[in-house]
């Protein structure tokens, strides 16, 4: 019985031959009862996987052509199906398997790999699954010939009536009939598609991004400041530092810009990286993105690679979007790693992601980054104090020629207000406007002077290279300002316009145009300044025009990249009417301007200053002196002496008033509002009898007017 026992057993291992050798990996022709595929994606393979109960002979490699919503597909449930279980052949083919099922479950994703006429639909594993297997559902096409002017059509069965092939009739038909059949000419038959077509980004994509702020790079740093703003941040740093890169064996600069904002989870962070989303339906004043591109074309305009690390109260979370990493890829590799809050520690998010692939994503950031472990734990550090916010560093700064694009300066160490550190365009050229004569424009070369007009209402504490930014809001530093109403196209416009001593002496003049209490144009030469370069020479408006470009469905008439207004009837109207409005400013208002000379400063008609606590402007007497205030105010200081729960104070009207009369063609669908002046009387009626005795125009002389040569 013993003997017989161990013959036995002997027999049953030599029935348990091991698995055999996998198959080459390009053969196209598959043995009989051969149940492993390889399956592939964009010509690299994913994993080998074996078939637990084929249909039939299958090909030997499945190259996926697609990854669909589960949705989009509406015929599954109707077709039969198989199971696919891995079969790897190493800890690569293992890490590539989790990978792939994991996006399909996070997605509720289905992967389509086609085959000839057969089509096989790998669906998402259940929540619960150990991705130890998953099912496959396939289908196969019908093919159509025609015969003497009919059409037939056969359903080709299985696959493997399709991969195997025949050269006789098993069913006791004619073969030279079916020889004949086979020669001719086959028409395809029209079959709806089951499923949606869906693009795919090339990382080529990301250099086409960046060149939407190719004219002006501030642009891009604007987008970023922009993002800071609408997280409700109330501090943002901005600098360039050097740091050590293993991949250049050097030090680099990187770029950063940090904010205290309220930070994003993981599904906001997956809404930046993407590309656009969907516009809001309403027109929020509060907000200025609203194109889902601004993160992209900024960062990838500064530089090639760009880091996110941003935190809430319970999350935090890593994004990697980069040139670098995706060179020579078919497809657009995004790395994002989650953690959330657990007591006082963070932990991989398991809920978006699974273990596997954050700690992918995670090495793929420190290969392809300056970032190790230790140097993003001391980023994250600086979460501490304010628990939330964003940091964004980009590095591999754009190129002007041996050099970089910006340069950029510390300033003078201890605080000094003499040389405060900024960042400079290398090129120092000035932006294109018709009509503009001067040659000193810092706004366009330099990122303090652009910060300091950003917003039309600064609330946000901006610090550059260390040193803080002092905002100056355009129409509280203006002298002999004047208001002006309209109605355009239905909406009411509001334009203050005032003179500017500093302006003047640079031959600089125009409007400022705010959209979301942001500046979208500068120096916005209107009227007659359009045609002579000493025109309205001093001379600013500054206007928002947030209600009148707004369209109207979640369309807006500014472009994406918010540098400049679309060409739409609306904003043709509103030049004409500015137009108007500078011209008789100009006209009336140009003897009686007493313009310093000299170098003198200008006093704005008041001085204000900024609480750094409730960031609500405070309006002086127009003698005191701002620069003996300490750097950091507060409402209780002198000399306000007030506090914070006070409203801030609206400017008074000026002594010069724009009047309704216009100098230039009448403007059809503009109704303007008749201005008081001081004393009650309307300039309308005061000032008649003067202009129906003077020319409509005057001409310009060069130099300062003739009051100003007489002194005040």
């Amino acid at each position: 019985m013993k003997k017989y026992t161990l013959r036995l057993k002997r027999r049953v291992l030599s029935l348990t031959p091991p698995p055999p050798p996998p198959p080459p990996l390009l053969r196209k022709t598959a043995a009989l009862n051969d149940p492993y595929v390889l399956l592939m994606k964009d010509h690299k393979p994913i994993c080998r996987t074996q078939c637990l109960n084929p249909p039939a002979e299958l090909p030997k490699c499945w190259s996926l052509s697609d990854i669909v919503p589960r949705a989009s597909v509406h015929i599954l449930g109707d077709l039969p199906s198989f199971i696919l279980s891995p079969a790897p052949e190493s800890s690569r083919d293992r890490f590539e398997w989790g990978r792939f099922l994991t996006y399909l479950q996070k997605k509720d994703s289905v992967g389509i790999a086609k085959v000839k006429s057969c089509q096989f639909y790998i669906l998402p594993p259940d929540k619960d699954s150990n991705f130890s297997h998953v099912q496959v559902v396939y289908r196969v096409e019908k093919t159509c010939s025609g015969n003497d002017g009919q059409e037939h059509c056969e359903d080709n069965g299985s696959p493997s009536d399709r991969f195997q092939g025949s050269n006789e009739d098993h069913h006791g038909g004619n073969t030279a009939t079916e020889t004949r059949r086979r020669h001719q000419p086959v028409a395809a038959k029209q079959v709806p598609p089951s499923e949606k077509n869906y693009a795919q980004a090339h990382p080529s994509y990301l250099e086409t991004l960046g060149q939407v702020h190719y004219a002006w790079i501030f642009g891009a740093i604007a987008e970023l400041v922009d993002n800071s703003r609408d997280a409700e941040a109330t501090r943002l740093d901005i600098s360039i530092e050097e740091i050590y890169s293993k991949r250049a064996g050097k030090e680099i600069p990187m770029l950063s810009v940090i904010d205290d904002g309220h930070g994003m989870i993981h599904q906001e962070v997956e809404k930046m990286v993407c590309f656009g989303h969907k516009k809001p339906e309403a027109d929020d004043p509060d907000r200025i993105g609203r194109f889902g591109v601004g993160f992209k074309t900024g960062a990838m305009r500064l530089g090639r690679d760009a880091l996110v690390i941003t935190q809430t109260n319970d999350s935090r979370s890593i994004a990697f979007l980069s040139q670098s990493l995706n060179e020579g890829k078919d497809n657009l590799e995004i790395p994002i790693v989650s953690y959330r809050r657990k007591g006082q520690f963070m932990e991989v998010d398991t809920s978006v992601q699974s273990e596997a692939l954050a700690k992918y994503n995670l090495k793929v950031v420190k290969e392809f980054s300056p970032f190790d472990k230790y140097l993003i734990g001391a980023k994250a550090g600086l979460f501490r104090e304010n628990r939330t916010g964003t940091q964004i560093f980009i590095w591999n700064l754009d190129e002007w020629g041996s050099q970089y694009c910006l340069e950029w300066d510390r300033g003078l160490t201890g605080g000094s207000s003499f040389h405060k550190g900024d960042i400079l365009i290398r090129s120092r050229r000035l932006r294109s406007r018709p009509g503009q004569i001067s040659k000193t424009v810092f706004l366009d070369y330099s990122l303090r002077s652009y910060l300091e007009v950003i917003f039309l209402v600064p609330r946000i504490r901006i610090y550059l290279q260390g040193s803080l930014v002092k905002s100056r809001p355009l129409a509280k530093y203006l002298n002999q300002t004047s208001e002006a109403t309209g109605n355009i196209m239905g909406k009411r416009v509001h334009l203050t316009l005032g003179r500017s001593q500093l302006e003047f002496e640079q031959a600089n003049c125009g409007i400022f145009l705010y959209w979301h209490g942001r500046l979208i144009e500068a120096y916005k030469r209107v009227g007659g300044m359009i045609h002579n370069g000493d025109w309205g020479r001093g001379v600013i408006g500054v206007i928002d025009v947030t209600d009148l470009m707004n369209e109207g469905n979640g369309r807006v008439g500014v472009h994406n990249a918010k540098q400049s207004f679309l060409d739409c009837e609306p904003y043709a109207r509103l030049e004409a009417w500015l137009g108007a409005k500078a011209d008789e400013y100009w006209t009336t208002n140009f003897e009686t301007l007493k313009l310093k000379k000299g170098g003198s400063l200008y006093k704005p008609d008041h001085e204000w200053v900024q609480c750094d606590k409730c960031r609500k402007w405070r309006m002086l007497s127009s003698g005191f002196d701002v620069k003996t205030l300490p750097e950091e105010w507060f409402c209780y200081m002198g000399p306000f002496n007030g506090s914070c729960e006070i409203p801030e104070r609206k400017v008074d009207r000026g002594v010069i008033t724009v009047s309704a009369k216009q100098t230039r063609q009448d403007i059809k669908d503009v109704d303007d509002d008749v201005m008081i002046s001081s004393d009650g009387i309307s300039d309308e009626d005061s000032n008649q009898t003067e202009r129906d005795g003077k020319r409509d125009l005057k001409r310009l002389r060069k130099g300062l007017p003739r009051a100003c040569k007489k002194g005040p």
